[in-house]
């Protein structure tokens, strides 16, 4: 065991080790540009996550201008303590942004999910694909783990149709917030 390590119980693996980029990961895609989500996006975000019908499935009534701002700030954190977060989801033709898609650690679990929300005009198009399979292609080669999670709730149909296109397969039953989702993996091919 490393000196680093050294000090921690025989029966407690060590903490996991990201990788941490050099300067942030802005991913490009044919059509989008996804690049680190901050308060800047706030307002734009909250514009996207109004639609009840989009924040159905990723916090519902509890969404507000300011828990979404509160939510910007805390991915902020994460780019800077772990080198990669959600992005904010551009399209590069006009600008606009569309979503959120990127990478969340859930401590409780020691995994790292890919999540994603799209405005209602977004979904249906293949940006969701396109956005999230970037993340996976960065994360195989980036990140210290050998799989990403999903945590999806079980009605939301679409959410789980994407990824199981993605190649993720349902693992395991969790609680999140009092709402039960299924945790979907994907084991990187090394």
């Amino acid at each position: 065991m490393d000196r680093l390590h050294s000090h921690l119980p025989p029966n407690l693996p060590p903490p996991r080790r990201h990788s941490r980029p050099t300067r942030p990961v802005i991913l490009e895609t044919e059509r989008l540009r996804l690049v680190p989500l901050g308060p800047e996006h706030a307002v734009d975000l909250w514009s996207v996550y109004s639609d009840p019908e989009v924040a159905r499935y990723v916090g519902g009534e509890s969404l507000t201008p300011e828990s979404t701002r509160e939510q910007t700030e805390r991915w902020a954190r994460a780019w800077d303590e772990r080198g990669h977060s959600q992005s904010a989801v551009i399209w590069r033709e006009t600008g606009e942004l569309l979503g959120r898609i990127g990478l969340s650690f859930w401590p409780e679990w020691n995994e790292t999910e890919l999540g994603y929300a799209l405005s209602r005009a977004a979904q249906g198009r293949g940006i969701a694909q396109e956005g999230a399979r970037a993340w996976i292609d960065w994360a195989t080669t980036n990140l210290a783990d050998d799989h990403l999670i999903a945590v999806i709730n079980p009605h939301n149909t679409p959410s789980t149709r994407l990824a199981e296109r993605l190649g993720f397969t349902p693992d395991r039953p969790e609680t999140v917030r009092d709402v039960e989702v299924v945790i979907h993996r994907l084991t990187f091919p090394r």
